[in-house]
């Protein structure tokens, strides 16, 4: 779990870009799948997509997420009531104004009756029950999980899970020797040292280890896998647990923007959500999907595709990393600098090293020291740390006299350099070493949590 803080070329977090396609009028569909707290919902009905949106029948929703609901038949209205959160629930037949707790919301599908059934859209539902609502349009899955997030702890070899507070929600478990971070709703487990499978935020693993040897993390609603008997081989599974792409690649990255890069035999290439090869296994390497282009390599030279697979950019760069801001790093001899999408150099190669663009400022280095630049290549937090990190929800972890702190986009120090080392704020906490323990402090410096 630990990261320790030093500036270094890198290319971090690519940004990911989910949408429904869109398709006029209405349709049942038995392949949308609706889960819940990694969990599928059946129902005697099948989910209907309309205008983008996912409909299902109000009564098996309303109940499963703890309402109790009436329906007025002459008014043709329902009303759900959460007597635990206290939400109270409107909505009408062919309206597409809805209400939360007399509060006015616009939908995008009115509720309505089709062949008897009356469905409602799920997403305003619920968001309503105060749960995160996605929808992969790859596998074709409504996913539903809680708001509230949650950082993995342990204590003497045991894993549990707190909230932003520090209160534990998943106690300490003996069953679990190491736990990973929840990605949409459900997070990896191990036991013994392997593989345990995945759980969700209430602690219940919902994708047992079964037959696979291992996994990856969610994205996209698609979780890259090894079974036990093709452990050399990856494919990827759905939210359910089920196989949606046979093990076939020799590497599998998370999907991004729609596509992920794998390795087919010493080459790498893209396929989308279907395991179709869209950009074939030609590169030496292959980075995610980042607004819109992927970098790879080919014969020592780096390149920019986009999604058909063309190139956009082709550089004489010794190094380089995927877009952010519309900004690339490149190396140009031993110095660093950015490059638009157009491959021209904007950023001169002045830096000794640099930071990909994040919230708007990219950390830098120049003589031993580091700072902030925005995109025109202005400085805008002077050259003054002796380490620094990318802004993450506002803060960006800072280095001075071998103590780590938060600094804002000012260069203001908000938490005092007195940490040993601090990863990126995420959610609210960051994970750091303070006072010879590992501890989670929120973004006024407060530690929430303390490995006793």
């Amino acid at each position: 779990m630990r990261n320790v803080l030093k500036i270094m070329f890198s290319s971090l977090i690519t940004m990911l870009f989910i949408s429904t396609a869109s398709r006029e009028g209405v349709f049942a569909s038995n392949d949308i799948k609706v889960v819940l707290h990694g969990e599928s919902l059946h129902s005697a009905h099948s989910p209907i997509m309309k205008n983008n949106a996912v409909l299902v029948p109000f009564t098996d929703i309303f109940a499963t997420l703890g309402f109790k609901v009436s329906y007025d038949p002459a008014a043709k209205s329902i009303t759900g009531v959460n007597t635990n959160t206290d939400t109270v629930v409107n909505l009408t037949v062919n309206q597409k104004t809805a209400r939360i707790n007399n509060m006015p919301y616009s939908l995008p599908s009115a509720p309505e009756i089709i062949n008897g059934v009356t469905y409602v859209p799920l997403r305003f539902i619920g968001e309503a029950g105060n749960h995160q609502v996605r929808w992969y349009s790859g596998p074709k899955i409504v996913a539903l999980y809680a708001n509230e997030n949650l950082f993995p702890v342990s204590i003497g070899g045991k894993f549990g899970y707190i909230n932003s507070q520090g209160k534990v929600i998943i106690d300490y478990q003996t069953r679990f020797t190491d736990a990973y971070h929840f990605n949409e709703g459900l997070a990896i487990v191990y036991s013994g040292g392997k593989f345990t499978g995945f759980i969700n935020q209430k602690g219940k693993i919902v994708i047992p280890k079964d037959n696979y040897y291992d996994a990856k993390a969610f994205s996209e609603g698609l979780a890259a896998y090894r079974t036990l008997s093709t452990v050399s081989k990856y494919g990827y599974m759905d939210l359910t647990g089920t196989s949606i792409i046979p093990p076939q690649f020799n590497k599998a990255n998370p999907f991004s923007e729609g596509l992920a890069a794998v390795q087919i035999g010493t080459k790498y290439g893209y396929i989308n959500a279907d395991g179709k090869v869209v950009i074939k296994a030609l590169y030496d390497s292959a980075a995610d999907f980042s607004e819109g282009l992927a970098l790879v390599s080919f014969q020592g030279k780096y390149l920019y595709l986009d999604k058909k697979g063309t190139v956009v950019v082709n550089t004489n760069y010794s190094q380089a990393s995927p877009f952010h801001s519309g900004l690339a790093a490149v190396q140009k001899g031993s110095k660093f600098g950015f490059i638009d999408k157009s491959g021209q150099l904007t950023i001169p190669a002045v830096y000794d090293a640099v930071h990909s663009f994040a919230e708007g400022l990219a950390a830098v280095k120049v003589d031993g020291k580091a700072g902030y630049i925005d995109p025109t290549g202005k400085q805008v937090i002077p050259f003054t740390f002796e380490a620094a990190s990318d802004f993450h929800d506002g803060l960006a972890a800072a280095e001075s006299l071998e103590k780590t702190g938060f600094i804002n986009k000012a260069g203001e120090w908000v938490i005092a350099p007195t940490l040993s080392w601090a990863e990126p704020f995420h959610n609210g906490l960051s994970y750091a070493y303070s006072d010879d323990s590992e501890v989670y402090i929120n973004q006024l410096g407060k530690i929430v949590w303390r490995q006793h």
